[in-house]
């Protein structure tokens, strides 16, 4: 039996989908939580509540798992502060894992993570990459590019975001830092193809999309994908922090929070090929895979739910 940690977000979906595909049976790691969650629909599955803040309950909800995984993301909770939460979570699932027997553990980290970056979200993961490496279970760390896909923190709120603002659409200025977009459906296929690969045990691996983008070029991309036009007007990363810390006091949900300016100023790139050289077929093109930003939405009333942290 497999668990996945994260199972009601956007990739713990796909990846539970991806595994019902393949008629393996699995188990979702719910948290206690007073808002609605998004569990995969139309799949048979067991499901389990318990936070990752308790070692007891967790060892209870791995009773039978023989795999992990911690698929579990920063933009899963409302308060950007949940995020200095995960390393802890983190080392407190790997616990419960061995006790319960489990053998094998995938961890999705991201590309840039290492424990002595000065941006907390890549610290952060660099952190709990080190705690799964420590672990002594059979592990693979995924490192993933900018993930993106329907309900994502990317694609989905740029347009909630252009739906909001006419004619002019702030973007940081961050250079040439590049981008390497990953459609959520092909990061779930490598996650799941991994469980039962031996030759990747206790390796991290880099995963990314077919193409590099800076930041106009990716958000010119979705923007079209979109129906949209914009002029992008370029704001220096000082002015863009400022502009999320106002966010952050006014409104219940940030649409631009911190952790997602430090990506923009980190990038999400590494070498082409990746994927294929590992896993053996080519990643969907970012411009191939953005079809759902083309059903009708009522995007702006989307964005004022979720600014009001209604969903």
């Amino acid at each position: 039996m497999i668990l996945i940690a994260g199972a009601t977000n956007f990739v713990g979906r796909a990846v539970a989908r991806r595994l019902a595909a393949e008629g393996r049976p699995f188990r979702c790691l719910l948290r206690p939580s007073p808002y609605p969650q998004r569990l995969p629909t139309g799949l048979s599955f067991s499901a389990v509540s318990a936070p990752l803040s308790d070692v007891e309950a967790l060892r209870e909800a791995l009773d039978g798992i023989t795999a992990v995984i911690h698929v579990t993301r920063e933009e899963d909770r409302l308060d950007e502060r949940a995020l200095y939460t995960h390393t802890e979570g983190t080392e407190n699932l790997l616990e419960a894992a061995k006790s319960a027997g489990a053998t094998r553990f995938l961890y999705l980290s991201r590309l840039g993570a290492t424990a002595a970056s000065a941006y907390p979200l890549f610290r952060i993961k660099g952190e709990s990459e080190i705690r799964v490496h420590e672990s002594g279970l059979d592990q693979t760390i995924l490192r993933a590019a900018v993930i993106y896909g329907a309900e994502d923190a990317f694609t989905t709120r740029l347009v909630m975001l252009a739906k909001m603002i006419p004619i002019v659409l702030p973007i940081p200025d961050v250079g040439m830092v590049r981008f390497q977009p990953l459609w959520v459906e092909d990061l779930a296929r490598c996650i799941v193809a991994t469980i039962d690969r031996t030759d990747l045990s206790d390796k991290t691996v880099v995963l990314g999309g077919a193409e590099h983008y800076s930041i106009e070029q990716m958000t010119r991309r979705v923007l079209a994908a979109a129906g949209m036009r914009r002029y992008l007007l370029h704001v220096t990363m000082p002015l863009m922090r400022a502009g999320s810390r106002l966010l952050r006091t006014l409104l219940a949900r940030n649409p631009t929070p911190m952790w997602w300016l430090d990506l923009a100023t980190v990038g999400s790139a590494a070498e082409l090929g990746a994927i294929p050289k590992h896993f053996g077929f080519e990643p969907q093109p970012l411009a191939q895979s953005l079809s759902y930003l083309r059903l009708r939405r009522p995007w702006r009333r989307e964005f004022i739910r979720y600014t009001l942290g209604d969903d």
